[in-house]
């Protein structure tokens, strides 16, 4: 039985973009069997030779993307791929559109891009202003607090002040941090204080609890933009929006959205091989939904084929859920 406490709420859900895991096959999945996010964000894309590379083709694809607000992330590096990958998504039928100034790997930073950007207000500035020439709307910018100091959000403010932005998403990590370390909070305070823009928490929200204690630290925050914590427990967003499911739904659920990736891999990938990896590539978070994931996902990894495997979901799905 599904139970809904309460219909009305003033505040908004994204699903982050996470590279390798909320691709078009997640994101498509996760709209059909779950509630509670309001907005999903295709994970960055960037461009060779002035155009967008072609295996992003099925990522942007409008019919990949049927969700009701669907925004997909560019990582230029300079305001020319800035103009060019804006153009191009519109020209698709995309409205609206973020620029990634947070991926923290040294793959992209190296090549001043993502964070990499972050030391260099100027940069920002141009590029935001090659966009704004063009078009006055659809741009939101998702952040980190710095590239190596959290102090590099004190020239970045005033740069984002300047512009119409949709939004900012800030991640109060610094790059160096990557995803360990603690939360900055008093980086994401500042921002709030100082950014004349609508601001996005994101970070370290994995359960209802960590949710609890971020709304209480920031209690005029209402958007919030969820990743690794959506992966691990899908029912994230419906328990924020106090939607109360009994264990039998969670499990059926659980077990069609789970139906659904299978399906949509072994439709999409070219052979029975790479669909059971990227599979096994899901578990590493989806093994959270049952008592002990490291026994579920032990059961997973040794799968050696689509047989196999279809036989310890099944087992793990009725022994141990």
């Amino acid at each position: 039985m599904e139970i809904v406490f309460c219909c009305l709420f003033s505040y908004m859900i994204y699903l982050a973009p996470l590279q390798g895991f909320t691709d078009f096959v997640y994101r498509k999945a996760y709209a059909r069997i779950f509630k509670g996010v309001d907005a999903y964000f295709i994970p960055y894309i960037s461009m060779k030779k002035d155009t967008i590379l072609s295996k992003y083709a099925k990522e942007i694809a409008v019919i990949n993307n049927p969700q009701a607000r669907v925004i997909p992330q560019i990582l230029p590096g300079n305001s020319n791929e800035m103009v060019l990958m804006a153009k191009q998504l519109k020209d698709i039928g995309y409205n609206e559109i973020n620029l990634n100034l947070g991926c923290p790997y040294p793959m992209v930073t190296n090549r001043g891009k993502g964070s990499g950007l972050l030391p260099y207000p100027d940069k920002i500035e141009s590029i935001l202003t090659s966009y704004f020439e063009k078009w006055n709307s659809g741009l939101s910018v998702k952040l980190r607090a710095g590239l190596q100091s959290a102090s590099e959000m004190e020239q970045i403010i005033p740069v984002l002040n300047k512009f119409p932005l949709k939004e900012v998403i800030l991640h109060p990590r610094i790059a160096k941090q990557l995803y360990g370390g603690t939360i900055l909070d008093e980086t994401f305070l500042a921002a709030y204080k100082d950014l004349k823009l609508e601001l996005v928490f994101n970070g370290d929200i994995f359960t209802f609890s960590d949710y609890k204690k971020r709304k209480q630290q920031f209690p005029a925050t209402d958007k919030w933009m969820l990743g690794r914590g959506i992966l691990m427990n899908p029912f994230l967003p419906s328990e924020i929006n106090e939607i109360d499911l009994t264990l039998e739904i969670r499990r059926e659920k659980l077990l069609d959205f789970h139906r659904l990736m299978l399906e949509s891999y072994l439709e999409i990938m070219d052979n029975e091989g790479n669909a059971l990896n990227k599979m096994k590539q899901f578990w590493f978070y989806f093994s959270y939904n049952f008592p002990n994931p490291a026994k579920a996902l032990k059961h997973i990894k040794k799968s050696k084929n689509i047989l196999q495997y279809k036989s310890e979901v099944k087992k793990i799905f009725y022994h141990l859920y």
